[in-house]
């Protein structure tokens, strides 16, 4: 049963959730920042064909989206091992394997609904959505500013 706003405002799973929610998006959002901030750096001094060099840039983004993916994954499954946190609904019991799916679903805003947030994990996904619908167009963002200016025969 899930409890009534001021019951849950007053219930330490809650906040307990709240923080780590707060913590994997800070760290999941820092992670992101500084592979974008060292592809800026490093990419041109990379001694590589333009071609190649946008090849390589696109598999770090890519590297840095699955590694914010597994870091949620991690973490529902994590927490999904204390049932007043929530589960996820058509896995039971929850393997690694599938919290990584859930993240993996939610992260790309995909949600197929084959599996389901149940209770108070609900806000690390919909947090996690939010975050990596931001995460996405910025690396969409970024990697269109690098394609523009190698892709004119710059750098």
């Amino acid at each position: 049963m899930t409890p009534g706003f001021g019951e849950a405002l007053g219930s330490a799973p809650y906040w307990a959730l709240v923080g780590i929610t707060m913590l994997v998006v800070s760290l999941a959002v820092g992670l992101h920042y500084e592979v974008l901030q060292h592809l800026s750096r490093r990419m041109p001094h990379w001694k590589l064909p333009r071609h190649p060099r946008i090849y390589v840039m696109i598999l770090c983004i890519l590297g840095a989206h699955i590694l914010a993916i597994w870091l949620f994954g991690l973490t529902i499954f994590a927490l999904v091992q204390w049932p007043q946190l929530g589960t996820i609904a058509g896995a039971d019991p929850v393997k690694l394997l599938d919290a990584v799916y859930v993240s993996a679903i939610t992260y790309s805003t995909v949600g197929y609904g084959d599996l389901v947030p149940k209770g108070p994990i609900r806000f690390l996904l919909g947090t996690e959505a939010l975050s990596g619908f931001v995460m996405i167009t910025w690396s969409a963002s970024f990697a269109y500013l690098e394609m523009a200016r190698y892709w004119k025969g710059g750098e």
